[in-house]
């Protein structure tokens, strides 16, 4: 199974952030672009966001820090029980407009097949996580971290 080399993520609440800690239990690079101030839903989050190697962007609005984060992956993996929400919407956009592969799952079903065959047929080096903020579905970033773990990690590897 493809493994990306590095996950990165916006780095809100949610489905970034555990994309982030999902990536990092398996020893996979994290990074990606946070708004300025290294805004959250839960205010500045400067120490957490630094130690998964965020860097913050120009713009304080999440939109800029959303496209910059498509345009640095290869590929997007949207974990989303809203699959209607503002936030997830505007990253399909995205990588519509720049010709990103995606995948949109739902947490709540298993979709550890689909997302390695996903990862298998783009063999993304950099993966975009993106998603729901915890506001909007309670325990999603607990769940992102551990479909990420299950999918990634190397005992699941079949080389």
């Amino acid at each position: 199974m493809h493994r990306p080399i590095k996950i990165i993520s916006g780095g809100q609440s949610g489905a970034d952030i555990g994309g982030l800690v999902g990536a990092k239990r398996v020893g996979i690079t994290t990074g990606g672009y946070a708004p300025r101030g290294y805004k959250t839903e839960a205010g500045p989050q400067s120490e957490v966001l630094k130690q998964f190697g965020l860097v913050e962007h120009s713009s304080t609005n999440y939109k800029h820090r959303t496209k910059q984060n498509v345009i640095s992956s290869d590929a997007t993996l949207i974990v989303a029980t809203d699959q209607m929400s503002d936030g997830t919407q505007l990253t399909i956009k995205y990588c519509k407009e720049l010709n990103k592969p995606f995948l949109v799952i739902d947490p709540a079903k298993d979709s550890h097949e689909l997302i390695r065959e996903f990862l298998d047929n783009h063999t993304p080096m950099i993966l975009n996580i993106a998603g729901n903020r915890e506001s909007k579905s309670k325990g999603i970033a607990s769940k992102t971290a551990a479909i990420i773990q299950a999918v990634l990690s190397r005992t699941n590897d079949q080389e």
